[in-house]
């Protein structure tokens, strides 16, 4: 699906455009709950920058989209950044926040399960080798409990599938991303668990913006300019969460209640989390998915953009 943002009416990609003047965006991104920011950039207006928004079924595809040069911009994962370095790309860099949160253990309803320690013996649903499961594993060493003491159920990504299995007994919990939790939440047969995979060390970031270097290269200003934007969908949407309801009831189909359930998991935060960035890909590595570039990632994080845009400095806007 792709949407071309009422930015501009130019709609060429790359830095040239119809009227000279507005500098082509290709942004991709995900119907994620909380990176409403992202996917309503289309709301925004400027003389500056034509947005031209493409959507993506899993963080991969947006990498290797912006890996091929298919698009400009991309919301990802934090721990995309090292499985582009893994992939020998070094030309992008991250240039604001998307949101924090939205990741969560579930629990089947009746299940007894109250803390870490209640989940030795269970079964719990998790999409292998993903940002839940290394949150997860993270959890389980930070409360002394040893992973093999549990029984790990894979699915192939979270929805129906492991929704299911809970609703049926066949797992004692699950770790997904939003609406999944709010999902069986909202039907009953599951809830939210009182302790949450995004208490521990690692935090609660969660997603962030990549733009190449070339752009950034060639077109600062208009990097500048869709930072501004998301800054301004942030605040827009934060402020009135009604209209981030109706965005994300229209634009994915999910009930009211369950809409409202998940947008209270988490946030639409722009600021870049160094910090937790090193802590996510130290966990990714210490599993065997990637190379440990933890040390790098002060080198890929560029506050530029964020710094012109609100004022702050990079302390306030999450460098160490």
């Amino acid at each position: 699906m792709v949407l071309v943002a009422a930015l501009n009416a130019c709609t060429l990609a790359g830095g040239d455009t119809q009227n000279g003047n507005a500098a082509a965006v290709r942004v991709g991104f995900m119907y994620d709950v909380h990176a409403a920011n992202v996917w309503t950039l289309d709301q925004c207006s400027s003389d500056e920058v034509a947005v031209e928004l493409t959507s993506f079924k899993q963080f991969a595809e947006i990498q290797r989209a912006l890996e091929q040069g298919q698009i400009d911009v991309g919301m990802m994962g934090y721990q995309n950044m090292a499985q582009m370095l893994d992939n020998g790309y070094e030309d992008f860099r991250a240039v604001a926040g998307v949101y924090t949160g939205g990741e969560h253990i579930s629990i089947r309803a009746g299940s007894g399960i109250t803390d870490w320690a209640d989940l030795r013996g269970k079964k719990v649903g998790v999409p292998p080798n993903s940002f839940v499961e290394m949150l997860l594993r993270s959890s389980l060493r930070e409360a002394g409990v040893s992973i093999d003491d549990i029984e790990l159920v894979p699915f192939a990504g979270a929805g129906p599938p492991m929704q299911t299995a809970l609703r049926n007994g066949e797992i004692d919990a699950m770790v997904a991303w939003e609406p999944n939790a709010a999902t069986v939440d909202v039907d009953g047969y599951g809830e939210y668990a009182d302790f949450n995979i995004q208490d521990g060390a690692i935090g609660d970031a969660t997603s962030l913006l990549y733009a190449s270097e070339t752009l950034l290269a060639d077109q600062q200003g208009a990097v500048d300019e869709v930072v501004r934007c998301l800054r301004e969908r942030t605040e827009a949407l934060s402020a009135d969460v009604e209209q981030w309801v109706t965005a994300l009831t229209e634009h994915t189909g999910l009930p009211e209640n369950v809409a409202r359930t998940a947008i209270e998991t988490g946030e639409m935060d722009i600021k870049l989390y160094q910090d937790s960035a090193e802590r996510i890909i130290t966990e990714f590595a210490e599993n065997g998915l990637v190379e440990d570039t933890s040390g790098r990632v002060a080198e890929f994080f560029d506050y530029s953009s964020l710094q012109r845009v609100t004022g702050l400095d990079r302390a306030e806007l999450g460098a160490k």
